[in-house]
């Protein structure tokens, strides 16, 4: 077995990783490089069985349908087989298709490109088994901030990987993630573990649980509330709406947003109640209102619904869009009003390479209005130590998805930890 880390040894986001035995290779994630990474003008190369040569023995998995683990695979073969997860691609159609009727050619184009490759991808279930050639690899499903997420085990030549793609000890469901580790993660050789939050080493992270109920007492002591969430980050929307509907009052999104919704709603109410919303329900406490945008004029509360919501009160999803920023800037001069800022605060920051100027100027007519309120999709370092503790890999850990992957060593003593280059071949200890 060999592995090879093309990219992704020292930044956040854009990872891909190889791993071959006999010719055959699996490709974990071919995403884009995040905005200001210190590389990021830099061309990658051709690798063979991705993104050029023969793909008959290669295969591409998907952790999760971020862009910055899913964003280049228009650059791959086209013939090279693609798997992810089965909700998580209908997340991304719905997501990519709203992007191609963005008003900026170039940018439209390509996620038109991006909808065309998704009509070839594969899908998996949790714990199904995939064989590329004597490769065998197994989803493990975990929480992280986009929906449908996984792990991998990826075992060829009497050797056992896992690959932990991105992944949080704090979400909804991470009870289970140590539990499954001991059951289906035994008997590992090598970790290839991301590491998003290294740098923070005596970080507590909030739980989502814990947001929720924060969201929930500032809606029972808010009237009319307006949260800037991303439309994909299904489990802290879900938290809203069960906390609009505990505080009593209505939840609002518009039509894209609840399409998304749907698409959970319609896979997983089976299996819990959090994702089983009544879309039709009438009494206010949790009532689900959808509005409709035409020809892309600013939104409104048509007709009888102003005075409702005006009653009752709201809680609604707005994303940096000028769509929103009349209902936004109307409700900002009312005592009763609260804007929330739910995503990663770099975006928002000036100094940060990564920030994003549509962010800034959709929430600085407010900067002196809105609270923050968010916490991370990725593991602390308690979370990364006990995943290790847990699997104990026999052979070492290999760090990815980091700018810090010495940090590694410092902290998880314990454990060998290899420390790879980009395009770096390993074959073992």
């Amino acid at each position: 077995m060999k592995i090879t880390i093309h990219r992704g040894t020292n930044q956040i986001g854009g990872c891909i990783t190889e791993i071959e035995s006999n010719g055959y290779k699996v490709f974990i994630d071919f995403g884009e490089q995040l905005p200001g990474t210190k590389n990021k003008d830099d061309q990658l190369t051709q690798i063979d069985g991705l993104t050029c040569g023969d793909v008959s023995k290669s295969a591409l998995f998907i952790t999760h349908y971020h862009g910055d683990h899913i964003g280049k695979i228009c650059d791959t073969v086209l013939d090279l087989p693609i798997y992810i997860g089965e909700t998580a691609l209908e997340i991304y159609k719905c997501l990519e298709k709203r992007l191609s009727y963005i008003p900026v050619p170039e940018e439209a184009k390509k996620h038109k490109e991006i909808l065309e490759r998704l009509k070839t991808i594969n899908t998996f279930k949790a714990l199904q088994r995939i064989k590329v050639g004597k490769i065998i690899v197994t989803p493990l499903f975990i929480d992280h901030s986009a929906f449908d997420a996984y792990m991998f085990i990826v075992e060829a030549d009497k050797k056992r990987v896992l690959n932990t793609g991105d992944f949080r000890g704090h979400g909804f469901y991470s009870k289970v993630l140590f539990p499954m580790l001991q059951k289906y993660a035994q008997n590992i050789d090598y970790i290839i573990s991301e590491g998003s939050n290294i740098e923070r080493p005596d970080a507590v992270l909030q739980t989502e649980q814990e947001l929720k109920k924060d969201f929930e007492e500032q809606f029972r002591k808010n009237k009319y509330n307006f949260v800037m969430v991303s439309s994909t980050n299904i489990d802290r929307i879900f938290a809203l709406y069960h906390a609009v509907k505990r505080a009593g009052r209505c939840f609002v999104c518009d039509t894209y947003q609840t399409k998304i919704l749907k698409i959970v709603s319609e896979s997983h109410k089976k299996y819990t109640t959090f994702y089983d919303i009544d879309y039709d329900q009438k009494n206010p406490a949790g009532r689900f209102i959808e509005l409709t945008q035409r020809a892309r004029k600013p939104f409104n509360f048509p007709g009888k619904l102003m005075p409702y919501l005006k009653e009752h009160g709201f809680c609604m999803l707005v994303r940096p869009n000028d769509s929103f920023k009349p209902l936004l800037e109307e409700y900002s001069k009312l005592s009763e009003t609260k804007i929330y800022y739910s995503m990663w605060k770099g975006y928002l920051d000036e100094n940060n390479n990564a920030k994003k100027q549509n962010f800034i100027d959709f929430i600085k007519p407010f900067e002196n209005e809105y609270e923050y309120k968010h916490t991370s999709g990725h593991a602390d370092v308690k979370t990364l130590g006990t995943l290790f503790d847990t699997v104990k890999p026999k052979c070492g850990i290999i760090p990815i998805h980091t700018e810090a992957p010495e940090k590694f060593k410092e902290l998880f003593k314990g454990h060998n930890i290899i420390l790879l280059k980009d395009g770096h071949i390993f074959e073992g200890i």
